[in-house]
């Protein structure tokens, strides 16, 4: 029997908390907010996986981590079975290599003052120094050329600057930037949203051709759940730092099962023709991290709440092959539709 293949990424019991505090001099801790709570999950290679949640779930501070930009509290991160936190020099510079970010705004990874080809190219001109090589000019001139057709862009364009492009062609340079490195992962953080409606298509596909040539993994942290379903092989959903739901998209989409994630499709989802969808209107406001409800952490927002809901939390479990939730509901032998 050939044992499973060793995941690209692997995230095991993440946790982030960061301490709130009251006064500047004599400053004390009130409390926790934590903000990534238990997060365990894996990335193939090649392969997308989509985060998704309401703003304040945890995703942007699940990345971070992902990006070596912020240190857990708890838990591991492992690229290629080896620990990512602690790298420092070399190793942290080769890390960075391996996992790069595009993200919403262009404009945050783009210097205006800077030619979108020296842009692409810095990470080319860094590792060669780290590697004490004298940089090959006509290697790098050669590879920003080839970056830029390959995000769909002409090579001459590379003697511009990032305000004579357009939105969707600064995004294809900052693309262009992070596989320049040649990365095996690379954390897309809301990739499309910004983008008009006309181009996202495009910018998916493009996404999704150069992961077919490439064999990049991606971690997609969205809102949109149409750019998840088109782009993610599987999905994790998040609620208050923790998962309520994880399953192969197509999976997820066919058969929703948490009350939460239910809410999230019934929100932003057309009916599909012929099928009666039911519409979950949430109660209230997300609760704070700082303070989350007792048991299950939506039980003060969810519509089929239980007494149990507010006293004991629930554990993700299996209720379908591959397809894992966090719901009291399906604590039971029976798995209909709630």
């Amino acid at each position: 029997m050939n044992a499973e293949p060793i995941p690209l990424l692997r995230v095991e019991g993440l946790r982030k908390h960061f301490a709130f505090t009251k006064g500047i001099l004599f400053s004390r801790t009130l409390g926790h907010i934590k903000a990534v709570d238990d997060v365990s999950f894996d990335i193939k290679a090649g392969e997308t996986l989509g985060l998704v949640g309401e703003s304040g779930c945890g995703k942007t501070t699940t990345s971070r981590m992902i990006l070596n930009l912020e240190e857990p509290t708890e838990g591991r991160i492992l690229l290629d079975d080896e620990p990512i936190h602690g790298l420092q020099g070399p190793a942290l510079s080769a890390y960075r290599a391996k996992v790069q970010a595009v993200f919403q705004d262009p404009w945050s990874s783009l210097d205006p003052r800077m030619k979108v080809g020296r842009t692409i190219a810095e990470s080319l001109i860094v590792n060669a120094s780290r590697d004490r090589k004298r940089g090959d000019q006509a290697k790098i001139a050669a590879r920003v050329r080839e970056l830029l057709q390959q995000v769909g862009l002409r090579p001459d364009q590379a003697e511009q600057y990032p305000h004579e492009f357009s939105g969707g062609q600064r995004q294809r340079v900052a693309l262009a930037a992070a596989l320049a490195p040649r990365p095996k992962l690379i954390v897309l953080d809301e990739p499309v949203s910004a983008l008009d409606v006309s181009i996202r298509a495009q910018m998916m596909n493009l996404l999704k051709d150069i992961q077919a040539q490439d064999n990049v993994a991606y971690l997609l942290v969205a809102h949109d759940l149409a750019t998840v379903r088109h782009m993610a092989d599987h999905t994790v959903v998040m609620y208050l730092g923790k998962i309520v739901e994880k399953a192969p998209t197509e999976s997820l989409f066919a058969d929703v099962r948490h009350p939460y994630t239910r809410a999230l499709f019934s929100a932003v989802l057309v009916a599909w023709p012929g099928r009666q969808e039911e519409e979950i209107e949430l109660r209230g406001e997300v609760p704070s991290p700082l303070n989350p409800p007792s048991g299950c952490h939506f039980h003060t927002r969810c519509p089929y709440v239980m007494p149990r809901c507010s006293q004991q939390e629930p554990v993700l479990r299996e209720v379908s092959p591959g397809h894992s939730v966090a719901c009291h509901l399906f604590d039971n032998a029976w798995l209909g539709d709630a």
